[in-house]
């Protein structure tokens, strides 16, 4: 549902049908309520997963109005989301006014389904024509069935219709921004929704619709600001609360997002994503019990075919590695590599070298190295990662050894980040001169990697001023000119 309808649940009206249903069914009485009102109970019941309430609340709506069109099309709908596409259609076909607005919506919608969205849209375009209730409201709801499918070039059509006939018309001024969104345009997206803003500068789904265009490009920090107004308007408002923990994610702030994330799931604890999210903030943080435990609840609450479920597995052997239980990490790569499509033998045996390297298992780690390198087609960076295992484990030798001879083949012009790495091993393994010479160049060929492993070493101090800081650290002095 869109975040409006769900919006709905939080209406005084809502609330009261529901309080009156609930008490009737706790006192085991009789309730009398418009078939609307029972069907938007069900639509509630559906939302929270509670298919068996749902399904009782629309049953008393059929008992008592047996010739409602709204509870026929719960029902209808409801088969179309089980994938019962005979039965859904069964349903629709026998409610009594096939002209009823709903009923025209209902039939595009089983198009939809059907893989006939072109047919749905001629369909909505000919009832259209004829209609003669509101206009502007039909193309909208038009609009809207479209994006809940993704379609975002048919629904751009219909809302620059609804805009054409209807340019005052402020639904259809609010919608067009989010289907950019959808069409990957987030520069004009930002334009757009910055203009509705100074209209609408408390408008809490358009704050939020910019957080998110200015996420999808990577504006991190300004999605943070956007995130803040609505968290400053909503302080629960869940859509911005996760926003801005991906944000914090993505800057590598995990203690920041861990936070956020573990705030949301106080109220969401079946959401597997977040106990995934958390968990991979937990791990950078080190704290890899913890880790594994949000990593079981995502296992226990996820579906084993969503497509994150491919992540959590990788994350519980990264874990469990760390932890020192081969056993338990084993099994979570051979789950994960039992869920890929794609041919990922190199990606397998990487990752289960850096497991049998970590648990002290080196003849096994170099063979399954040596198997990745065999079977990757982009050999620099599966050369790269296993580096970085051998680091991390605090084998500098091992490491350099394979960087230095990426500088062989590659150099700087090819591939500079491995030149953060080569510095970073020099200085774990006490080499202060040729630290100091790779760190030099570090800065300028690739700051954003020398920054993430340099940065907990220089709290404070900017990449562009490592190289002094770490020349006075080292020698006692500032550089001199040719230093």
């Amino acid at each position: 549902m869109r975040e409006e309808d769900l919006n709905y649940f939080e209406e005084p009206d809502f609330k009261r049908a529901l309080e009156k249903y609930e008490n009737a069914l706790a006192n085991n009485s009789s309730v009398y309520l418009d078939a609307d009102e029972l069907t938007d109970i069900a639509e509630y019941y559906m939302t929270k997963g509670q298919e068996d309430k749902a399904d009782e609340a629309i049953q008393l709506a059929l008992d008592l109005h047996p010739e409602s069109v709204d509870p026929q099309i719960f029902l209808s709908r409801q088969q179309m989301f089980y994938g019962n596409m005979e039965r859904a259609h069964e349903i629709c076909d026998s409610i009594l006014d096939q002209n009823d607005r709903e009923v025209h919506f209902l039939k595009a919608e089983l198009m939809i389904r059907d893989q006939k969205a072109h047919d749905a849209s001629l369909y909505l375009k000919g009832v259209y024509e004829k209609t003669d209730e509101d206009k502007a409201l039909f193309l909208c709801d038009a609009t809207e069935i479209f994006m809940d499918y993704d379609l975002w070039k048919i629904a751009q059509a219909w809302c620059n219709k609804m805009n054409q006939d209807f340019p005052h018309y402020k639904p259809g001024l609010r919608l067009y921004p989010e289907i950019l969104i959808g069409l990957g345009d987030y520069p004009k997206a930002i334009n757009l929704l910055n203009k509705l803003l100074d209209e609408e500068p408390f408008d809490i789904n358009l704050w939020n619709l910019l957080a998110e265009s200015n996420a999808s490009l990577e504006n991190y920090r300004e999605a943070i600001d956007n995130c803040e107004y609505v968290l400053a308007i909503d302080e629960g408002n869940q859509r911005a609360t996760i926003l801005k923990a991906n944000c914090l994610f993505h800057l590598n702030l995990y203690e920041d997002a861990h936070a956020l994330y573990q705030k949301y799931l106080e109220e969401n604890p079946k959401d597997p994503t977040i106990h995934y999210l958390n968990a991979v903030c937990l791990s950078n943080m080190e704290r890899y019990e913890e880790a594994a435990v949000e990593l079981r609840i995502a296992n226990k609450t996820g579906d084993e075919m969503a497509p994150e479920q491919i992540h959590i597995y990788l994350e519980q052997a990264y874990v469990e590695g760390k932890l020192h239980h081969l056993g338990t990490a084993q099994e979570a790569l051979d789950n994960a590599r039992d869920l890929m499509t794609d041919d990922v033998t190199f990606e397998y045996d990487l990752i289960l070298g850096k497991l049998f390297l970590e648990n002290g298992k080196h003849a096994q780690a170099v063979e399954r190295f040596k198997l990745a390198v065999d079977h990757s087609s982009h050999k620099a960076n599966t050369l790269l990662s296993i580096a970085i295992s051998y680091s991390e484990v605090q084998m500098y030798h091992d490491a350099l050894d394979i960087l230095q001879g990426m500088e062989k083949l590659f150099g700087e012009s090819e591939y500079p980040q491995i030149y953060p790495y080569i510095a970073f091993c020099y200085y774990k393994g006490g080499d202060k001169k040729n630290y100091l010479k790779y760190l030099k160049e570090s800065v300028h060929l690739n700051s954003e990697v020398t920054e993430y492993l340099f940065g907990k070493e220089f709290p404070g101090v900017s990449p562009e001023e490592y190289y002094m800081y770490a020349f006075r650290q080292v020698w006692g002095r500032f550089p001199q000119e040719n230093e």
